[in-house]
């Protein structure tokens, strides 16, 4: 213990005696005959009488959180409200922030599609200060504690951090203490129960295990008499009262606290006794003393440890390494040496030549890969390229890199090739290559733990040369491949699986796998039954697809070109689509809802029976679209062209219609319950079948018998619809409609 913890050698006889008789209660006081004497006390003494040490630290520690919390939660929430106004022009994400997105998405298992690229500069400025002003925080936070004891909350709540001694508790403790005590190992601890408990990743639960655990472990205090919390023993530190020096040690919580007797010694001898109410560690409120770590002998520090560092790797590289070059050649070097010039004689027989092609794919050396590419653009003969084929095949997707540049460079020689006999030759060469990327990914089992670059590429049909090319990879495990402005015309990939849920098995998350396929050409191709969920496919080419069975759940299709494309019972649940062309396209009972297809060409579409529920249909063009029994309940089609439209029984209930355009569409049977009809142009929309139709004579009602006669269109309000006739209107009124004209149709 310090020397300003002891009792002063000059304290008098009535001095002791009347801490002594401080110290009794007022019953002993008065059969001892001492006479009490007042105290006065300062404004943060007088709180402390009243909240013990325990419930200061404890309102400190609420504080503390708060500020941190605070400092992350507050600026980047602005950020986000700034970032939502659409008025507001945005730039790319600052490449810090990109960091700390990427790492935090990693950490926490958040979706790639859920992370912004583009921001406002004030959401930059915001979300910048978000990860800067907590570090700064907590950086003056431990430099505070270590240096005099206290942050501010403690200083004000008349606390302060010692080390056991008596002293101040330093950088390093005060870093043990608050860095790794108080909030690391809580934090570790709730966030591996929450990777454990099946809980992820719902960020909520993370959040609500974080408090639990920051709050546990500020409480692990109550379970020792010291009242010293778990971040406390690891850092060897203690909190007492700024101005008395007691640490509070009872059960209860408004205990009050009483002083240590003379002659106790050292805290930490009174830790392993029982008996007293508190220790003093300083009783008269002197002023700590510091320790002596300034900043230039940190740095000296720092800068010799780094100095003998560097020195240590320099010295390890030159004992350890091979800085000499050695001149002998090596097993493997001869053996490539002899490879290659067999291969190079044109006097040696092509049998051997062609062996030598054999030998060398199986070779470890990375010279050999280009140097077969390279011979796949020097030769047309059948035989030779297929000993490059199966050589290259042998070397595995270390061969991609080198065949992906080959496929481009013969792609472009055969756009601008106008020689016959060259175009040929080019052809032959193309299918060569295509064939051997072909035959490498039916080779590639399972998810790819690295992603495979056959973006540019043309592995499209080709109908010239050796027979026919078609890309064929049916059921083929096709993640984390990257496809974009390939072309895959006819491809045939049915069963083809894109995506992945990674190794969290979690779908949606940060480590999905999954397929980029934007700008790809696919006109023709077949991927019924295959799994695209989470892929891009932002303007790719998709005239005529099969993607019958096929599932898009949260793809990316917008400004795709599917005229004509099959999608029966296909799922696009939540897909996105906006500004894609589906004219003509068939989505019979196809599954969409809540997918964003704003502005998308619906025009002539098959979609009967197809789930639309609460999708984006805003400004869509649907002219002649046949939507026959379709559900677009709660969806929105603000502004949508729906002239001549077949909609019989379909499902509009709670749908926003303003503005929609159902000139000359069938309505007969349709749902409108709740529907917003604001500006809703009926000018011809046929509600009941013409007079004299079978229909009509057994009575529109009638062919629905689950309704109940004349309630078709019961609270349903066309009171601001367009263009409505009388004979509208009369049907309207007697299903139970609303509108202004119903009252001249009243008995």
């Amino acid at each position: 213990m310090s020397a300003s913890s002891r009792r002063p050698a000059n304290h008098t006889a009535p001095a002791a005696e009347t801490s002594h008789a401080a110290a009794e209660t007022p019953q002993d006081q008065q059969a001892l005959g001492v006479q009490s004497t007042h105290r006065q006390y300062s404004p943060t003494l007088s709180v402390a009488q009243v909240v013990p040490t325990l419930g200061r630290r404890l309102l400190a520690w609420s504080l503390e959180v708060a500020v941190l919390t605070g400092s992350v939660v507050g600026p980047f929430y602005l950020g986000q409200k700034f970032n939502q106004r659409a008025d507001t022009p945005k730039t790319t994400l600052a490449a810090p922030l990109q960091t700390v997105q990427q790492q935090g998405a990693k950490t926490l298992g958040l979706a790639p599609r859920s992370l912004p690229t583009h921001v406002t500069p004030l959401t930059n400025l915001l979300w910048s200060t978000a990860v800067g002003l907590p570090l700064l925080l907590a950086a003056g936070h431990i430099y505070r504690v270590g240096r005099s004891g206290s942050s501010w909350p403690k200083r004000w709540l008349g606390l302060q951090v010692l080390s056991l001694n008596g002293q101040m508790p330093g950088i390093g403790r005060a870093f043990v203490r608050e860095a790794v005590g108080k909030w690391g190992s809580p934090l570790i601890v709730a966030y591996g129960v929450w990777q454990i408990s099946g809980a992820f990743p719902v960020i909520g639960v993370l959040v609500g295990l974080s408090g639990v655990a920051l709050l546990t472990e500020s409480l692990t205090g109550l379970g020792n008499r010291p009242r010293r919390a778990w971040h406390d023993w690891i850092a060897g530190t203690c909190v007492v009262d700024d101005k008395t020096g007691a640490m509070i040690h009872r059960s209860s919580l408004w205990d009050a606290e009483a002083k240590v007797p003379w002659g106790l010694g050292r805290a930490s001898d009174w830790l392993q006794t029982a008996g007293p109410t508190s220790v003093v560690i300083n009783p008269h409120g002197a002023r700590w003393q510091e320790t002596d770590l300034t900043l230039p002998k940190l740095g000296m520090g720092l800068g010799v440890l780094l100095t003998i560092g560097g020195l240590a790797g320099v010295g390890s590289y030159f004992l350890l390494g091979s800085p000499a070059i050695s001149t002998v050649p090596t097993a493997e070097e001869n053996l490539y040496t002899n490879l290659v010039s067999t291969l190079t004689n044109p006097e040696l027989d092509p049998a051997a030549r062609r062996a030598a092609v054999l030998a060398l794919g199986n070779l470890p050396d990375d010279r050999v890969t280009p140097l077969l590419v390279d011979l796949i653009a020097q030769t047309d003969d059948p035989l030779w390229l297929d000993a490059l084929q199966q050589a290259l095949v042998a070397r595995g997707p270390a061969a991609f890199p080198a065949l992906r540049r080959l496929n481009q460079g013969l792609s472009a020689d055969l756009a601008m090739q106008g020689n016959p006999t060259m175009q040929r030759t080019t052809v032959i060469r193309l299918q060569t290559v295509n064939r051997i990327i072909t035959k490498l990914l039916l080779l590639e089992t399972g998810d790819h733990s690295q992603p495979i670059d056959l973006s540019r590429m043309n592995l499209g049909f080709v109908n010239e040369g050796h027979g026919d090319f078609r890309l064929v990879l049916k059921n083929q495990v096709l993640t984390n491949t990257e496809w974009q402005g390939s072309v895959l015309s006819q491809a045939q990939l049915q069963g083809a699986r894109f995506y992945s849920p990674g190794p969290d098995a979690h779908p949606d998350t940060y480590d999905d796998q999954t397929a980029n396929l934007s700008g790809a050409d696919l006109s023709y191709a077949n991927l019924a039954g295959a799994d695209l969920t989470l892929s891009q496919l932002v303007n790719s080419g998709l005239v005529r697809v099969n993607f019958n069975r096929t599932n898009l759940t949260l793809a990316n299709l917008s400004g795709a070109n599917l005229e004509h494309a099959s999608l029966i019972q296909a799922v696009l649940d939540q897909a996105i689509l906006t500004d894609a062309r589906l004219s003509k396209a068939d989505l019979t009972e196809a599954r969409l809802a809540d997918a964003n297809l704003a502005g998308a060409r619906l025009a002539e579409i098959t979609a009967a029976g197809a789930q639309l529920s609460g999708a984006n249909l805003q400004g869509v063009t649907a002219i002649a679209a046949q939507l026959n029994s379709a559900d677009l309940g709660q969806a929105d089609i603000t502004g949508a062209d729906l002239t001549n439209a077949a909609l019989q029984d379909a499902n509009l209930r709670n749908t926003n219609l303003t503005a929609v355009s159902f000139r000359d569409a069938d309505l007969r049977g349709t749902w409108l319950q709740e529907a917003i009809i604001d500006e809703t142009d009926f000018a011809g929309a046929i509600f009941t079948a013409p007079a004299g139709s079978p229909t009509a004579a057994a009575g529109f009602v009638e062919s629905v018998p689950e309704l109940t006669p004349g309630n078709h269109y019961a609270a349903v309000d066309f009171s601001r619809g367009l263009n409505l006739s009388p004979e509208q209107l009369t049907f309207i009124c007697a299903q139970g409609g609303i509108h202004p004209a119903c009252e001249a149709f009243t008995p």
